[in-house]
């Protein structure tokens, strides 16, 4: 079964978007965790370990038809898929994947026949087995996307995003940057995750593991 999960620290957000969405059934949701990682843990633990589950924003849309969209582009991945989402970036560091920020008027859209392997994800949508497990050695919340790939690397399975777009009602402002927490968390991975090559949405280009932020 396909199932939804939400952290949430704005209940208003939550009920007027995600909530409002054309999906079946009930979210899933816990208040305000400790971490992302925590909290994201909590929800897998409320589905069975053979479910699906679909973790999203509180501010994420997904209108009629998403659903369908979503499972048969599920379908199409190979058995060797850890997680999955709907936009990230590939492995060369580009964009990758389709969603509606409603920030702007044009749509966030990529030329990759989709699905297509990534090697990151943003945090909006992330979709794993009920299974998974994220390393709650990653404190707050950043880079869980990014970490759900590289636990995925670690197991042997792959990262895809699929063409599934949504809508994003993200508030977040474009003058936002990367800080020190951000920094030591990218560091976390770096150290836990040798070899491995940590890229983000958040970044512009594909960063080198050597680059300090």
């Amino acid at each position: 079964m396909i199932k939804f999960g939400c952290m949430v620290n704005d209940a208003y957000r939550f009920n007027t978007v995600l909530r409002k969405s054309a999906i079946p059934g009930e979210v899933h949701y816990i208040i305000n965790p400790e971490s992302a990682t925590r909290g994201l843990n909590k929800l897998l633990e409320m589905v069975n370990p053979e479910d699906i589950i679909v973790l999203a924003h509180q501010d994420v849309y997904f209108r009629n038809g998403w659903y369908n969209q979503m499972y048969n582009q599920m379908r199409k991945l190979p058995d060797d898929w850890g997680v999955a989402g709907v936009v990230g970036k590939d492995l060369d560091g580009n964009i990758c994947g389709k969603i509606r920020d409603m920030r702007i008027v044009e749509p966030i859209t990529s030329d990759h026949d989709l699905p297509h392997e990534v090697g990151c994800l943003d945090e909006c949508v992330l979709i794993v087995r009920g299974s998974f497990r994220f390393d709650e050695g990653l404190d707050g919340f950043d880079l869980y996307g990014t970490l759900a790939v590289l636990q995925s690397w670690k197991e042997g399975k792959k990262a895809y995003v699929i063409d599934a777009p949504c809508e994003h009602y993200c508030m977040r402002p474009f003058t936002w940057h990367p800080g020190k927490d951000f920094e030591r968390r990218y560091k976390y991975l770096l150290k836990t995750y040798p070899g491995m090559p940590i890229d983000s949405t958040v970044f512009y280009k594909k960063p080198n593991n050597e680059e300090v932020l």
